[in-house]
């Protein structure tokens, strides 16, 4: 994990494009995929909704298991590099504008630890999804654990990370790791489409409020996230129906 793979940054209008672009497999060779600063850059430029995807066949078949061999030698830096990882997903986990997993082919261990934190995920009818980490003596590393449960639930991520076995679209689909399965070579297509329905004509400020007062059901207690959304509903109210002095003549 001594270099990052090569990544691809576009716009398609207000939405920004990321393409995990190591081919044949898109394998993540450093937990920090992107560096952060380079992704709030990007991000900070009027973009109003974030895509995530692979060049190629595939999203991505996870960790480079060679490259991680020789950045464990040394293990400081290793653990440095994975709490990167970490910083960096919960950024994106956390992103308040929408983030959506544009998912072809295989979508594995890191790749689908990245998949996890988007917020809508959709993939091609043909895509493949596996922690197959428990078959190398490890674990899903980057939070993918937990954000697993918050979606299936307790019993069913347990079998899915100590199982390892893959399952197809059609039953991540059944247990709520993915939101919609479309056909095959779609996928970044219609995540972009889909970014431009949920943005298109919105302004940045009311998409903020929007994804805020949402995160925060999850985060707050009820009482505390229905005043902050009061709040924020009140401050854009002022905003949109402000009315401009006359000019004197």
């Amino acid at each position: 994990m001594n270099s990052r793979p090569k990544i691809v940054l576009k716009r398609e209008g207000e939405t920004g494009v990321i393409l995990l672009n190591n081919p044949p497999e898109n394998y993540i060779e450093q937990p920090g995929f992107i560096d952060i600063e380079e992704l709030q850059k990007f991000v900070g430029n009027g973009i109003k909704a974030l895509v995530i995807g692979g060049a190629g066949r595939h999203f991505s078949a996870g960790a480079g298991r060679e490259a991680m061999k020789e950045s464990i030698k040394d293990i400081n830096r290793f653990h440095t590099q994975l709490i990167e990882g970490n910083r960096l997903l919960n950024y994106i986990d956390e992103l308040d504008i929408p983030v959506i997993a544009a998912i072809s082919g295989v979508c594995f261990g890191a790749g689908l630890e990245i998949a996890l934190a988007c917020d809508i995920r959709i993939c091609e009818e043909n895509s493949l999804f596996a922690f197959p980490e428990i078959n190398h003596k490890l674990f899903p590393g980057l939070g993918g654990t937990q954000r697993l449960a918050e979606l299936t639930g307790k019993a069913t991520a347990m079998e899915l990370v100590l199982g390892g076995d893959m399952i197809a679209a059609s039953k991540a689909k059944e247990l709520g790791i993915i939101d919609e399965v479309i056909p095959k070579r779609k996928a970044i297509e219609h995540a972009v489409n889909m970014a431009g329905k949920l943005t298109e004509n919105r302004p940045l400020k009311v998409i903020n409020a929007v994804m805020q007062s949402i995160s925060n059901y999850e985060k707050l207690t009820v009482e505390e996230a229905m005043k902050k959304e009061a709040d924020m509903f009140a401050k854009l109210a002022q905003k949109a129906f402000e009315i401009e002095e006359p000019d004197d003549d």
